[in-house]
C-alpha cells in the first residue's frame, strides 16, 4: 500500500507545511511515494520528494529570520523617491507596465540546486512528484511531471509557475509537452496552481495509478486556517484585496473538492458489495450502472484522507491563550514578519503531533 502527499498553496504560510512535514518525517509518520503540490506547496513537494525535508524545513526558517529575502519588492529606494515627487502618472504607468509586484529572482537560485538529477533521484527513491500549474492562454489546470512534462532547464521555471500568485508575480513563460493539454507543445504563460486547485486530491490518486502505486491514504496538509464564521478582520490594499478573493475561491473549491471525495468513496464501497453479490442480478445490474455513471470513483475506496490544517482549537491549545484568534493572528500569503513565521513553523511541528486535531476521512471500518 502507498502513501501520497499533498500540500496546498498559501504564499508564506508553507513554512507551516514545512513544519509539519517534517515533523511527520522525523517522527517516521511519512513513508510517501506520492508527492503533489500547487503554489508553496510545490515549493515543498519539490524538495520532501527528494528525501531534502530537513534542507526544505531549514531554508523557510532561514528565510524567516531575514525577512523573507527570496520575495522583494520591485520598487527599491530609488523608485520609491521617484514616486514620492510624482506619484500619480508614474504609478498608473508601472501598473499598466508591471505584471507583478515581487521578484522572485533569489527564491530561483534557491531552486537550482535541487532541479539539478532530479528524475535519477526520484527513480532511485522510487517516488512520483507533481507540479500544479495553470495556462494564461487555455486556462487549463495541469498536473505536471517535472521529469518528462518539461526539459531539464526548464524544472525551476515550472516549480516557479506555481507559485506565481497572479498579481504578486509574473506569469512564468514555458513550453510543457503534457499529454491531452490544449498548452502543450507551444511556449506560454503559466502561473499558481492553486488559482484552480488548491489541494490537488486527484493528482495524487491519477499520479498513484500511472505509476503502479496501490495508493491507500493521502496525507492533506492545508497551509491557511479554517475561517471562523463571522472572523472579524478587515482587509485594505489592491494586494489584499486580490489574495483574499483568491483565498475565498480556492477554499470553496477544496470543500467541493473533499465532498466529491466522501461521495465517491461511499458509492466505491455501495459499488464493491453490490459486485460482492454474486447471487443476485439486480445488484449486478445496478453496480454496471453505477460503474457506468462515476468511471474511476473505484479508485477511491476504502482510501483513508488525513487532513492537517490550522483551526481556532488547536492554535488556542498551542499558544496557550483562550482568546487566540486564528482568523486574526495567522501570517498572510506575503507577510515578511519573521518572528511571527517562526511562530508558525513552530506550530506546525507542534500540530504534526497533536493527532486529535487532525481530521480523519475514511470508508475503511473503525476509522
Amino acid at each position: 500500500m502507498a502513501r501520497a502527499l499533498v500540500l496546498s498553496g498559501g504564499g508564506v504560510k508553507g513554512i507551516f507545511e514545512a513544519g509539519v512535514v517534517h515533523r511527520l518525517a522525523e517522527a517516521g509518520d511519512g513513508g510517501w511515494t506520492v508527492y503533489c503540490g500547487v503554489s508553496a506547496g510545490a515549493l515543498n513537494v519539490f524538495m520532501a520528494a527528494q528525501n531534502r525535508i530537513q534542507e526544505m524545513a531549514r531554508l523557510w526558517v532561514d528565510q524567516a529570520r531575514r525577512g523573507m529575502p527570496a520575495f522583494r519588492s520591485k520598487l527599491d529606494a530609488a523608485n520609491l523617491a521617484v514616486h514620492a515627487i510624482a506619484p500619480g502618472l508614474l504609478t498608473y504607468a508601472d501598473l499598466r507596465a508591471t505584471d507583478g509586484l515581487y521578484d522572485n529572482r533569489e527564491l530561483a537560485e534557491i531552486l537550482e540546486p535541487f532541479a539539478a538529477g532530479l528524475a535519477q533521484r526520484l527513480h532511485t527513491l522510487g517516488h512520483t512528484l507533481r507540479i500544479g500549474v495553470v495556462c494564461l492562454q487555455t486556462g487549463e489546470y495541469v498536473a505536471a511531471d517535472p521529469t518528462t512534462d518539461v526539459e531539464p532547464g526548464s524544472i525551476v521555471p515550472l516549480v516557479l509557475a506555481s507559485t506565481a500568485i497572479p498579481l504578486a508575480f509574473d506569469p512564468v513563460e514555458l513550453v510543457l509537452n503534457a499529454p491531452g493539454a490544449r498548452c502543450s507543445g507551444r511556449r506560454l504563460q503559466f502561473v499558481d496552481g492553486g488559482v484552480r486547485n488548491i489541494t490537488p486530491l486527484a493528482d495524487a490518486i491519477g499520479a498513484a495509478k500511472q505509476s503502479g502505486a496501490d495508493l491507500d491514504t493521502i496525507d492533506v496538509v492545508l497551509a491557511s486556517p479554517q475561517d471562523p464564521a463571522g472572523a472579524d478582520r478587515e482587509f485594505h490594499g489592491l494586494l489584499e484585496l486580490g489574495l483574499r478573493a483568491e483565498e475565498i475561491l480556492t477554499n470553496e473549491i477544496f470543500q467541493n473538492d473533499l465532498a466529491m471525495f466522501i461521495r465517491a468513496n461511499a458509492l466505491a464501497g455501495l459499488y464493491a458489495e453490490l459486485v460482492s453479490d454474486t447471487a443476485d442480478v439486480k445488484s449486478h445490474l445496478l453496480a454496471k450502472k453505477l460503474a457506468a455513471a462515476l468511471p474511476g470513483s473505484e479508485a477511491y475506496r476504502g482510501m483513508r484522507l488525513r487532513i492537517i490544517q490550522p483551526t481556532p482549537e488547536s492554535w488556542r491549545a498551542f499558544t496557550g491563550r483562550k482568546d487566540a484568534d486564528v482568523s486574526l493572528e495567522f501570517p498572510g500569503d506575503l507577510d515578511r514578519n519573521g518572528e511571527l513565521l517562526q511562530l508558525v513553523h513552530g506550530y506546525g511541528r507542534w500540530l504534526a503531533e497533536h493527532t486529535e486535531f487532525h481530521r480523519i476521512v475514511s470508508a475503511r471500518p473503525g476509522d
